[in-house]
Order: structure tokens, then C-alpha cells, then sequence
């Protein structure tokens, strides 16, 4: 028991898939997303060059945290998290600490809550993958810890394995396309500036990015890999509904769930590629009715640089 001091473990039932909750004593959740089925990057492995993160699929659980002053340590913040992990049965598959990770390009292969929710150090910061195979517990357990002046961080990941055919396809919401055709994307992003991308799908009000494939993705994808001087912005956009706050933030964490989607599967570098959210500021139809709302949450590619 002297092992779990300073964590809290607490079994949750009303979620079967995700039974496990670790929280770290005397924190705040800042966030918290889930997915019933999502797909979502957890490294195995430091960083190296052409080595892509693993990525995983099930149901997802992202929670961030805030504690403490900002005294204690990385190691401080994770050790009770990865002794409660080990007495709950999980192997500790992997771990790490900011530069021998990979810095920088470890941290961006992370699929974890921004800003200000979850603050990374790049020169301050560890990550711990545990995996344990049961019905009742997450199968796959990633944590982060890091620290800024005034406070400590953790973020908790955990993916439960779950059957993708059995989830109910209305708890995704399909963004409309401008055209069918996800080979018109190019003409469109060269000739008007920008373009819709008409077939991504992600949970009812959530921001992860649904496994895919998406032929406009690809589409893009294969564009930039022929254009390595264009750059793109993507911009997510709501409906009305809910607040300004909300719905901005909501639509930025879309557009960077596609940007991640497209660094770490496509190969696309990083440099191309900025997201942002406009919330419900830019609609296309009207909010009055659900058709208009439906095609008001959508995300946009933009170009915004192009050498000939």
C-alpha cells in the first residue's frame, strides 16, 4: 500500500470500456474528451527520423490535469501514477524523458489536450506507455507529465479495445462535401482558395478525427507531397448552437486532429500545415434549420502560400 501513496485509484463503472481512473492527488481535471471509437498516436519508441508513432483504435479517453505549485518534478508527478498502474496489474511497456524522447518531435507526435488545459515543457517533461490485456480495465494506459512556473501537468490516455462495427454510425457527424469528388479538392484549393473537406467524420460534439480512410485527406495529402513549397491552413467551423467559447475551441481541435492525421499518416510536414477554428463566425448556410447546420460544421483547407 506505501506504493500508492499520493494517488488516488478509483474504479468507474459507469464507462465499462474505460474502468480504470487514475488521478493524481490534489489536482484539478482541467479536460476531458472521449470517443467510443476512435483512433489516436501512442509512440513506443523514442523519436527518429521516418519512424512514425504507432497508432491505436478503440475507445478513447484524454483527461488533463493541473496540481500542485509548480515544485514538483516530472518524476514526482508520474512515479505514484506509474506504482498505481503496476499494482493494478499493467506492464510498463515504455518511457522517457524530454530530450532522450525525441524533444520536440516526440512531443508533436503526441495526440494529447492543448493549451491551456495541458501545458508541455519541451525541455521539462516525461511519458509512460502501460499495457494490460483484460475485459474490465483499459487495455493501453499513455501518460505525460510536465511542469510550468506555477503548476504541475499530467495527461492520462486510454484506449479499451471495442468492436468498430458494433458503435452506432449516428454518433459520428459526417462534414458535407462541396463536391463528391474528392479529386475536385485540388481544382477547388487552386482556383477559389480554398476547399471543403467533404468526408471526414468525427464523434457527435467531440474532436477526434474517426479512423478513416477519407479520400479527401488522401487527395490532399498527395498534393503536398508534389508541392512541398504550398502551405495550407485548416479551419474548423460549427453551427450555432452552444456557446462562442465553446464552439471555437471545439472547431480548432478538429482542424488540428486533421493536421496531426495528416503529419503522422501521410507523411506531411509539419511546416505545410497550420489549424485554426472559426467557430460559428463563417457559415455557408443557415442556422435555422438542421440541413444549414449540417453544412455549417465542416473543415476548410486553405491555401495559403504557392511557389510556382
Amino acid at each position: 500500500m506505501k506504493r500508492l501513496a499520493g494517488i488516488l485509484l478509483v474504479a468507474v463503472f459507469a464507462t465499462p470500456a474505460l474502468a480504470l481512473d487514475l488521478v493524481p492527488a490534489g489536482s484539478v481535471t482541467t479536460r476531458t474528451e472521449e470517443t467510443p471509437a476512435g483512433s489516436i498516436r501512442i509512440p513506443e519508441q523514442a523519436w527518429a527520423p521516418g519512424v512514425l508513432a504507432s497508432e491505436e483504435e478503440g475507445a478513447v479517453r484524454r483527461r488533463a490535469f493541473r496540481l500542485g505549485n509548480g515544485t514538483l518534478t516530472t518524476l514526482q508527478i508520474m512515479s505514484p501514477l506509474r506504482d498505481a498502474l503496476e499494482a493494478a496489474g499493467y506492464d510498463i511497456a515504455f518511457g522517457c524523458a524530454d530530450t532522450a524522447c525525441g524533444g520536440f518531435d516526440f512531443r508533436f507526435q503526441l495526440d494529447i489536450l492543448g493549451e491551456p488545459d495541458m501545458h508541455v515543457d519541451l525541455g521539462d517533461f516525461r511519458y509512460l506507455l502501460a499495457r494490460k490485456s483484460t475485459d474490465d480495465a483499459p487495455h493501453i494506459v499513455s501518460i505525460v507529465t510536465s511542469r510550468g512556473p506555477d503548476a504541475g501537468y499530467a495527461h492520462i490516455t486510454e484506449v479499451s479495445a471495442v468492436e468498430l462495427a458494433q458503435v452506432p454510425t449516428k454518433t459520428l457527424e459526417r462534414i458535407p462535401a462541396v463536391s463528391d469528388n474528392p479529386t475536385d479538392l485540388t481544382r477547388e484549393l487552386t482556383g477559389r482558395g480554398h476547399a471543403v473537406l467533404g468526408d471526414l467524420e468525427f464523434g457527435s460534439g467531440a474532436a477526434e478525427l474517426g479512423p478513416g480512410p477519407y479520400g479527401s485527406l488522401e487527395t490532399l495529402a498527395a498534393w503536398l507531397l508534389t508541392q512541398p513549397s504550398a502551405r495550407v491552413a485548416l479551419v474548423g467551423h460549427t453551427d450555432a448552437i452552444g456557446s462562442a467559447d465553446a464552439n471555437k475551441a471545439l472547431s480548432r481541435r478538429r482542424a488540428e486532429a486533421v493536421a496531426d492525421r495528416l503529419v503522422s499518416v501521410y507523411g506531411i510536414a509539419r511546416a505545410q500545415v497550420v489549424a485554426d477554428g472559426a467557430g460559428f463566425l463563417a457559415p455557408i448556410a443557415s442556422n435555422v434549420t438542421e440541413d444549414g447546420r449540417s453544412s455549417n460544421r465542416r473543415v476548410e483547407v486553405v491555401l495559403l502560400a504557392l511557389e510556382n
